[in-house]
């Protein structure tokens, strides 16, 4: 009897201990499957301003599961709704936060459950999202190409089939029509209507002046230069004429700048077709223009003329009034006074997301705000990041903002992306014409515009690539380059060099300064994606790129001092 009591108290015990520990299995099922039925509920009416909050509300219903039970057997499903709830958000809004989102979730998905059922579809869906949302063609077809390779007889591998093959035929088109407007050069105005001129702004230093002109769409124009003519009050002018334009209401307003080089700009609607920009000068210097596309925009670059003597001022020592004795001559002046940081990204543009959903812009912040007080307190510079926060800034305004501040050196932060999981190391650039295509592509990525689109930058860099900078530059890219690969390798482990290399990156065109671009490591090879979230890994780099810049000051004492 007793034996028996034993054997059913066992019995028990046991039943309520795997009872215990199916508990939490139930918990995310009943979870997941309630989160389910009200995506049913709410997906038989789309998003609207009333039941908003009700589908956000989901959506992080869905996200917090895996959080919640790393080793539920829901993930990739939660993953997955999360996604189609965010893209059914971005579709009635147009809200990047929403697509960004999205995209993280679908990210998500294929690198944690790359077997789930959820996984073809959920590949689909992100190539969509890239070529439809953020306009990222090169990456959208290679995710076409690769779910059409591992699902070529099911049905998301033929959607994505018939997706690249309406690519290609796009591409085939515009790369007839680009040729057809080389041998024709025809002077009608697109066909998609007038270009608008939409808005006018300008950043401004002592010895530049940048302006901007906002353009719903490229244009054909003429710049001019007209001498002052004191008998009228008329100051130096230079203007351009921009053909098949029209004059949006925002710059029809006189922009007054008083910069030192510049007085004011103003607009009009020369002619039917033509609106003319008036650039009413000081004095008259050196101009450069270029097209900037994606968004498009026509710069306009001004230097003083007596920019080079007054950089020649500062940077010579005045002769003592009398003889001094060689012991009491000063320190010598220190090389760099002001950096410019530039974390890539922000807002709007996530940059690369990897690895857990981790997004480039956010890494590449926190590794410049760490920088820029190492730099205050080791250095004794002054450093200004274009961002501060999570916001988008324009690739031309961040050289802007850098020549407008007259910075010694523009130094932007980035992370790397792979389509290949393995790929690791890092890499350094400088601007400069390549045809290196590893080099174009990335380029391409980071300019947010398709590989096919970097020819445009040629006639940018023409006249950029034997100025006086580029010396510096390719110094400043070495020690950075090397501090990185050395001194991270040695804390934790070999660290791939994949070298210092050119390419043709919009947000170094125009930078007056010593300017490079650091892509540092990967998010989307899971071993360096991790690390780079790691508060430990981040100083670790912060103390290589602070050493490099060290190594950058004394080579430019030395030879200052020769």
């Amino acid at each position: 009897m007793r034996s028996s009591l034993h054997s059913i108290i066992l019995a028990l015990s046991l039943a309520v201990l795997a009872g215990g520990a199916g508990a939490a299995d139930r918990q995310d099922g009943h979870l997941y499957l309630s989160a389910q039925k009200e995506y049913e509920i709410l997906g038989k009416s789309r998003p609207a301003a009333g039941n908003r909050p009700r589908w956000e509300k989901l959506a992080e219903r869905f996200e917090r599961l895996p959080q919640d039970f790393p080793k539920t057997s829901y993930g990739d499903g939660a993953h997955y709704y999360a996604a189609r709830i965010y893209q059914e958000l971005y579709q009635s809004a147009k809200e990047e936060r929403t697509l960004d989102l999205a995209i993280k979730n679908l990210r998500a998905l294929l690198l944690k459950y790359p077997r789930s059922p959820f996984a073809a579809e959920g590949r689909y869906r992100l190539a969509a999202a890239l070529e439809e949302g953020k306009g990222d063609l090169a990456e959208a077809r290679r995710q076409y190409a690769l779910l059409a390779e591992k699902s070529p007889q099911a049905e998301w591998g033929a959607k994505a089939r018939a997706r690249l093959d309406v690519l290609d035929r796009k591409t085939a088109e515009d790369r007839q029509n680009r040729q057809a407007k080389i041998e024709t050069a025809p002077p009608a105005a697109a066909p998609s209507g007038p270009t608008v001129l939409s808005q006018i702004r300008y950043t401004a230093s002592e010895g530049s002046t940048r302006v901007m002109l906002e353009l719903s769409s490229d244009v054909r124009y003429e710049a001019h230069v007209v001498p002052e003519d004191p008998s009228r009050g008329l100051p130096h002018r230079i203007y351009l004429d921009l053909a098949g334009s029209r004059l949006g209401a925002e710059a029809k307003q006189p922009l007054v700048v008083q910069s030192g080089l510049l007085r004011q700009v103003r607009a009009a609607q020369f002619s039917p077709e033509v609106v003319r920009v008036v650039l009413d000068m000081n004095g008259l210097g050196d101009y450069r223009t270029s097209v900037l596309a994606d968004p498009y925009r026509l710069v306009i670059d001004i230097q003083g003329q007596g920019s080079a003597e007054k950089v020649a001022l500062v940077e010579k020592k005045p002769e003592p009034a009398a003889p001094a004795p060689r012991a009491v001559k000063p320190p010598p002046l220190p090389a760099l006074r002001r950096i410019v940081l530039d974390p890539g990204h922000g807002g709007r543009d996530p940059g690369a997301v990897g690895v857990d959903g981790i997004a480039e812009k956010d890494i590449v912040l926190n590794v410049a705000k760490k920088l820029a007080e190492r730099l205050k307190r080791e250095l004794g510079v002054e450093v200004l990041l274009t961002r501060k926060d999570d916001t988008f800034i324009p690739l031309p305004d961040r050289t802007a903002i850098a020549n407008a501040e007259d910075a010694d050196l523009f130094i932007s932060l980035h992370v790397n992306a792979s389509p290949n999981p393995e790929a690791r190391g890092i890499e350094t650039y400088y601007l400069d014409n390549t045809n290196d295509e590893a080099a174009v592509r990335l380029a391409a990525r980071e300019n947010g515009v398709a590989r096919d689109k970097i020819s445009d930058l040629q006639f940018i860099l023409s006249d950029m690539v034997q100025n006086l900078k580029l010396e510096d530059s390719i110094s400043l890219a070495h020690r950075l380059h090397g501090s990185v690969v050395s001194q991270v390798g040695r804390r934790y482990g070999e660290v791939r060099d994949l070298g210092v290399k050119k390419a043709q990156f919009y947000v170094l065109v125009g930078a007056r300064m010593p300017s490079v671009l650091v892509e540092m490591f990967f998010v989307t090879n899971k071993s360096e994606a991790r690390s780079l979230a790691k508060e430990a890994y981040q100083d670790a780099i912060v103390d290589a790129l602070l050493d490099g810049i060290k190594k950058y000051q004394e080579s430019a004492l030395v030879v200052k001092n020769l």
